[in-house]
């Protein structure tokens, strides 16, 4: 996974939308995303898979997950902006089938 953009600037209330360029292999996988506020921890924020439905997440939809296989591309838009949204966003893929599978197995 590669996130082509360093930093993005949005006005409060609007949304934002970070992309993160998958390879083929990670096509197949699920793509998770993350942020990090200054000082605090890593916050888990939702995923997103092409043969998983999407979690129902909050009800305000603050955060939205998506593919595209033809751009080969993960979005996360960032809902309703607020100043408390200012984090350094990541996004990760895992291989979650062959993960318990291999747990399984131990």
């Amino acid at each position: 996974l590669e996130q082509p953009e360093i930093s993005i600037s949005r006005a409060r209330g609007k949304s934002a939308r970070i992309s993160c360029k998958m390879s083929n292999e990670a096509m197949n996988t699920v793509v998770h995303w993350y942020r990090q506020k200054p000082d605090q921890g890593i916050e888990h924020l939702t995923y997103v898979s092409t043969s998983l439905p999407n979690p129902s997440g909050t009800g305000s939809k603050k955060f939205e997950a998506s593919t595209n296989a033809q751009t080969s591309t993960a979005t996360l838009t960032i809902n309703f902006l607020e100043e408390t949204d200012e984090a350094v966003y990541y996004c990760a893929c895992w291989d979650w089938i062959h993960s318990i599978r291999d747990a399984r197995r131990s």
